[in-house]
Order: structure tokens, then C-alpha cells, then sequence
């Protein structure tokens, strides 16, 4: 439970730093995000370009060379900074309730506002996912995750061929953001 509470709280840390930082880089970048004539286009290349990029690694996916000794052989057990540092850096990858909390902390009128919607943001997911998937769904995620491991690809094609559709109709102005 120790270890459990060191990455949790570097999650909570990572979240709370990141609505900081897009609350004070908000305040230089507002005036460009309300002109949507530069915004939309900028998005759905955004948009475009992650798609093919997840469709690139479907067909081509990366070769991993296996090379020199594993780190994990030479030490036997991590320390209380490499769990946290773990969970800081699991907070960092993109999604949409992160991509929220940037949004909503970009628009809180005070830092402090923002470091509180990160600090509340880190909580719940911490919480939840204690809840959720240490208690609730440990057995019966087993079993789903055996069952999505066989149709995996063809989610993921399925998605970023979604996405790949949107972002064009966002460049294209049928579908505003």
C-alpha cells in the first residue's frame, strides 16, 4: 500500500503542476485561441496528423531490439522517488480529462483556482481508480482485457480511422470545435 501511495501521489503532483502551468501559460495565449480562423485549421492537422500516425504504427509496428543488460536485473527493488516520478510521468499522457482539466484551468481567472482544479482532478482519478479497479473490477477486468486483447488492432485501426474523419471535417469547417 506504501508504494500504492508514492505513485499516487506523484499523479497528483504531475496533475496539479500541469493545471499551474496551463493557467499561467493561458494568460499569453488567449488571444490567439480566440481567433478561430487560425485555431480550427491548427487543430484538425493536429487531428489529421496523430491519426495517421496511429495508422502508420498499426501496419508498421516498431521493432524492439533487445541489447545490453535490463536496468531491472542489476537492482532488485525501486525507490521511493522512481514511484513517484512513475506516476508523475503516467499523468503526463494525453487525454480527454486531461486535455479538460488544461482547458479549464487555462480559463480559471486566478492560478490558485487552477492549482486547485488539478489538486481536486489528481484526487478523483487517484480514488477512482483505487475504487474502480483495485476493489470493484480486478477479476472481472481479467477477463475483458483477455477478450479486447484479441480484437485490439482492429479497435485501434477503427479509432484513428475516426479521428482521421474528424480532423478533415475540421480543417474543412463542418465541424467546429
Amino acid at each position: 500500500m506504501r508504494v500504492v501511495g508514492i505513485f499516487s501521489m506523484g499523479r497528483i503532483f504531475s496533475y496539479t503542476l500541469i493545471a499551474i502551468l496551463a493557467s499561467i501559460a493561458s494568460f499569453s495565449v488567449k488571444e490567439v485561441l480566440n481567433k478561430p480562423e487560425i485555431t480550427q485549421p491548427l487543430m484538425g492537422l493536429v487531428m489529421v496528423f496523430t491519426a495517421l500516425y496511429l495508422i502508420y504504427q498499426q501496419f508498421f509496428p516498431a521493432t524492439v531490439h533487445k541489447c545490453g543488460v535490463s536496468y531491472y536485473k542489476k537492482r532488485d527493488h525501486l525507490n521511493t522517488g522512481s514511484y513517484f516520478t512513475m506516476g508523475a510521468m503516467l499523468s503526463l499522457s494525453l487525454c480527454a480529462p486531461l486535455l479538460s482539466l488544461v482547458a479549464v484551468s487555462a480559463a480559471s481567472s486566478s492560478v490558485l483556482k487552477a492549482s486547485m482544479y488539478g489538486l481536486m482532478f489528481g484526487l478523483g482519478t487517484v480514488l477512482v481508480s483505487l475504487i474502480l479497479y483495485g476493489f470493484i473490477f480486478s477479476t472481472i477486468a481479467k477477463g475483458f482485457l483477455m477478450q479486447f486483447r484479441r480484437q485490439k488492432r482492429w479497435i485501434e485501426l477503427t479509432a484513428s480511422c475516426l479521428l482521421l474523419f474528424a480532423g478533415t471535417m475540421v480543417i474543412s469547417g463542418i465541424l467546429k470545435l
